[in-house]
């Protein structure tokens, strides 16, 4: 899965949204209004690292290649 940026992408955006939502849940207020708005940014945040991490440069930098 890890051999295409696709497969990178994907990866890398559920591992990051696996750990941060849960933890938004247990740290934002009950206000349903906050927690959209933390939940978009999270989601957001999240697929905007994923993109940069799964770019073949940076990838490759980082596994040391």
């Amino acid at each position: 899965m890890l051999e295409t940026r696709r497969g990178r992408f994907v990866g890398i955006a559920v591992a990051i949204l696996a750990v941060a939502v849960p933890l938004s849940a247990l740290l934002i207020p009950p206000d349903p209004y906050t927690q959209v708005v933390v939940v978009v940014g999270v989601v957001l945040f999240a697929l905007t690292a994923a993109n940069l991490l799964s770019h073949p440069t940076v990838y490759e930098r980082l596994r040391g290649d």
